[in-house]
């Protein structure tokens, strides 16, 4: 008895478990971006930035510590001056380059850098995340047209049905009719794999914790097509969008580093003041100053590889910036190209799909079609439907991808 006891208690902690695992976790647009923009690669570049700025900040105005020099010491002769002498000297190394300022500019060129790169993976992520949502949508709205256009087969195999009975329709129509029916279940089987598919990539962009599905709630985002004067200001900004930006902004980093590469090795200032007392305990105040000659050691290398790394990354940024305007006048003609394929689809095709239908419809049930010609035309409308949702996810997906890029553009994100 207390075996039964325990194996009913773990089926209910299993099934508690199942329910629990199988809720549905509703998402909307704007969280699903909001949740990606929070993602740890963007977080803790931010956060990285933010301590170059700090160090910029509070970055010291002399680059060396100060030196103590402490000597002691006995003189052995000759026998009637033997004593304790020693002394004690303090000195401050000056770069005459400013290394000290260089360094403070290094740091602020590589905080600039870091938060550029944190806006070009916001960026990123957030596209990521809208086109994940977008794709999880479609093959929601996928699903529900399978599942209607079961609904549509079976009723019309009841139909067939009903008129084989009467003797006005054969077995063949009969059997016709159910490849349809079973057909319209196999596309319900395949929308069912493709949404589960886009539960899991919508869930690795967003990032969500909760257990459950993944579940669009919400209005899908609705965007204007943009006007002339919009593309035009978004191509003028193109040097502003963030992987350009990050570039640009890393071989000026590297230009910088160049230059403390070279001035920390260069001429140096060392100011110093001893105090000395000898063993006849005579003191002795004295001033010091050194200054090397730079030479040899003079950081060429170090400038060099620097400076030959700024110039690749400058030729990077400039290969970039060619890219993303490329990339822009792209996402400008995907938005005309999606918006004309969808308005095509309204107007012209699923309409005369629509019509096709009813027509064979109407004329196998007084007699003069065939199950064929309703067969067809029910797949070209079904076709249509799947195109129509696909062209409304293209032309969503299109202005989306175009919006987010202008207004980096224009905006410098």
């Amino acid at each position: 008895m207390h075996r039964v006891a325990s194996v009913g208690v773990l089926w209910a902690l299993c099934c508690a478990t199942t329910a629990a695992d199988a809720q549905d976790v509703p998402v909307s647009f704007e969280a699903a971006v909001a949740l990606a923009a929070r993602n740890p690669r963007v977080l803790q570049g931010h956060r990285g930035s933010a301590l170059l700025r700090r160090a910029a900040e509070t970055s010291p105005p002399v680059d060396a510590n100060p030196q103590i020099t402490v000597t002691g010491g006995a003189r052995v002769t000759p026998a009637g001056e033997q004593g304790f002498e020693g002394s004690v000297g303090v000195s401050q190394s000056f770069s005459v380059q400013g290394v000290a300022g260089l360094r403070r500019a290094a740091l602020s060129d590589e905080s600039r850098w870091m938060g550029a790169e944190a806006d070009a993976e916001t960026l990123t992520r957030r596209l990521a995340a809208a086109n994940a949502w977008l794709a999880l949508r479609e093959a929601e709205e996928q699903l529900s047209l399978a599942e209607s256009a079961i609904a549509n087969e079976a009723r019309f195999v009841d139909l067939v049905t009903r008129l084989a009975a009467g003797g006005e329709r054969t077995a063949g129509d009969v059997a016709a009719a159910s490849v349809g029916l079973e057909e319209a279940r196999m596309r319900g089987r395949l929308a069912e794999g493709a949404i589960a598919d886009a539960r899991w990539a919508a869930a690795a962009e967003i990032g969500t914790p909760e257990r459950g599905a993944l579940v669009t709630e919400g209005p899908a985002p609705e965007l204007p097509a943009p006007s002339e004067r919009e593309r035009q200001l978004a191509f003028e900004g193109v040097a502003s969008l963030p992987s350009v930006r990050s570039r640009r902004l890393l071989a000026r980093v590297e230009a910088t580093r160049a230059l403390e590469e070279r001035a920390t090795r260069g001429t140096r200032l060392t100011l110093g003041v001893e105090a000395r007392r000898d063993a006849l305990t005579a003191g002795v105040v004295q001033a010091t100053v050194a200054v090397p000659l730079p030479f040899f050691a003079v950081g060429d290398r170090e400038f060099a590889a620097r400076r030959a790394a700024a110039l690749r990354m400058e030729g990077e940024a400039d290969a970039e910036a060619v890219r993303a305007a490329a990339e822009l006048r792209l996402a400008a003609h995907d938005v005309e190209h999606s918006t004309e394929v969808y308005d095509a689809l309204v107007a012209n095709l699923l309409p005369a799909s629509e019509r096709a239908v009813a027509l064979r419809e109407r004329q196998l049930t007084v007699g003069e079609g065939t199950i064929l010609d309703v067969l067809d035309a029910r797949r070209s409308l079904v076709d249509a439907r799947i195109r129509w949702v696909r062209a409304a996810h293209d032309r969503t997906s299109a202005r989306l991808r175009w919006s987010v890029l202008a207004q980096a553009a224009r905006r410098g994100e």
